[in-house]
């Protein structure tokens, strides 16, 4: 059968058609489709995909405080701080599917978590733990790093005492007197002894070094998605995801095809099969899911990088991937929001701005924080007065951006992310640029050039 996207079946799937599902849904599971743009996705989830799922997240729980093959640290009544979303998200079936399978004291707890928002639950879940304690973590990797660093920009501010138990308060004297003869603030792992840390999302990658550094334990990286569930965890050793057999069969995309695919959409990708992978390459992720899910052939929108394919000294003769990004040409955000090109052209077009030409790419500032970087051109010349002011169209742009896109605004509210840096281009360098490209490109192989040589011969080598 043809490869599939989530348009194939939205018809069907947005209404709740249960007649032509593979089995009967136990649970609908929501997601945003593309950032403030168009509808949720929703999945169905057999009560055989639950099971699968709880057994997901368990393994998840014991590799995370694992410390070697076959040694864990775990024990009934832990301090556990979930700091993802409830449901109808995918992360908010964690208390149930475990809950009689692994006691933990979850902060905040279930039911008064369920009536805060996302920023207040994580925030009254982490000053929970401030006082009591904390043992596991699993949470949002952006939203981690960002909590912590709150945490040592405040570590010097004055706190009620009565509010801690005994032992906390005794970590974090001493905390202060270590910290104070080193001269540097207070960080988590002075004061917290975490058994087990979870991370997931978007950027995890750039992410995951700060959360060591920060708690003093290497995280567990899990990659899951609403389509396809919980699918990647890392062992033991965590050194790179590891795809798990039973929920879904999974096929890759070369991003060679993919190029190809994304330049002619008539043309079908060539998929490989797990034995087919090279080292050190790209491929886009295709499933078909297991035990009655409703996808068969479908393209995640994501992008993994395979790694290696076996480690012999670990004995697990199965690939590990690196969780690269989501494919082009979609922007993913720390994975708050998703922006396509036809967000960007929207908002460029309720800004009334003159922008003649445009384009945007993903990239990151010095604390690795990912935001948007627009390039525009501005279609009048440059010496018009009152156009040229940057702050004013960066204003503007991130106005409509905040108005179509909630999540968008999260990012800096919640995050302290600047997600939008404008730079402004001289009239005419892009067409500039695609004129030189489009020469270049009919002397030579396409897939063989260097954009870096044409972009020298374009501007100069002054010019970066």
């Amino acid at each position: 059968m043809p490869l599939t996207q989530y348009e194939d079946y939205a018809d069907i799937l947005l209404d709740k058609k249960e007649s032509a599902l593979p089995a009967p849904c136990a649970i609908w599971i929501e997601t945003t489709w593309v950032g403030g743009k168009a509808p949720i996705k929703l999945a169905p989830y057999s009560e055989a995909m639950i099971r699968n799922y709880r057994d997901s997240a368990l393994a998840c729980i014991i590799l995370a405080s694992s410390h070697g093959k076959g040694k864990f640290d775990l024990k009934p009544g832990m301090n556990f701080l979930n700091g993802m979303a409830p449901l109808p998200y995918l992360t908010g079936l964690l208390p149930d599917v475990i809950q009689d399978e692994f006691t933990v004291n979850y902060f905040p707890p279930i039911k008064e978590g369920l009536k805060m928002s996302f920023s207040q639950r994580n925030k009254e879940g982490f000053k929970m733990g401030t006082q009591q304690g904390l043992d596991l973590f699993y949470g949002l990797s952006s939203v981690i790093v960002r909590m912590s660093e709150q945490f040592i920009e405040g570590s010097s501010s004055k706190t009620s005492l009565l509010q801690f138990k005994v032992s906390m308060l005794t970590k974090f004297i001493h905390a202060k007197i270590i910290t104070k003869l080193q001269k540097r603030p207070i960080y988590p792992k002075d004061v917290f002894d975490l058994k087990g840390f979870v991370c997931i999302g978007t950027d995890t990658l750039h992410f995951k070094k700060k959360i060591e550094q920060y708690w003093g334990i290497k995280p567990l990286e899990v990659f899951g998605g609403t389509e396809p569930t919980c699918i990647g965890i890392e062992s033991w050793e965590k050194d790179g995801l590891i795809l798990l057999p039973h929920i879904c069969f999974y096929e890759f995309i070369p991003m060679h095809e993919f190029y190809l695919n994304l330049e002619d959409p008539s043309y079908q990708p060539k998929t490989y099969l797990m034995d087919e992978l090279k080292e050190d390459e790209s491929y886009e992720l295709v499933i078909t899911t297991y035990k009655g899910g409703a996808f068969a052939r479908y393209r995640v929108g994501d992008v993994f990088k395979c790694e290696v394919l076996e480690r012999t000294k670990d004995g697990i003769q199965l690939p590990h991937f690196r969780y690269v990004d989501r494919i082009d040409p979609v922007i993913d955000l720390a994975g708050f929001t998703r922006i396509t090109e036809a967000t960007l052209t929207e908002v460029i077009r309720m800004s009334h701005l003159p922008i003649s030409n445009w384009f945007a790419r993903k990239t990151y500032d010095a604390q690795t924080r990912p935001y948007i970087s627009l390039n525009i051109e501005l279609n009048h010349p440059q010496d018009d007065p009152g156009w040229d002011r940057i702050d004013l169209i960066q204003a503007q742009l991130e106005l409509y951006f905040s108005y179509i896109d909630q999540d968008f605004k999260n990012l800096k509210k919640m995050l302290g992310i600047d997600p939008l840096s404008i730079t402004l281009l001289p009239f005419g360098t892009i067409e500039h640029v695609q004129k030189t490209l489009n020469h270049r490109i009919s002397k030579v192989n396409p897939h063989h050039f260097d954009v870096v040589e044409i972009l020298n011969q374009a501007f100069g080598r002054d010019r970066q």
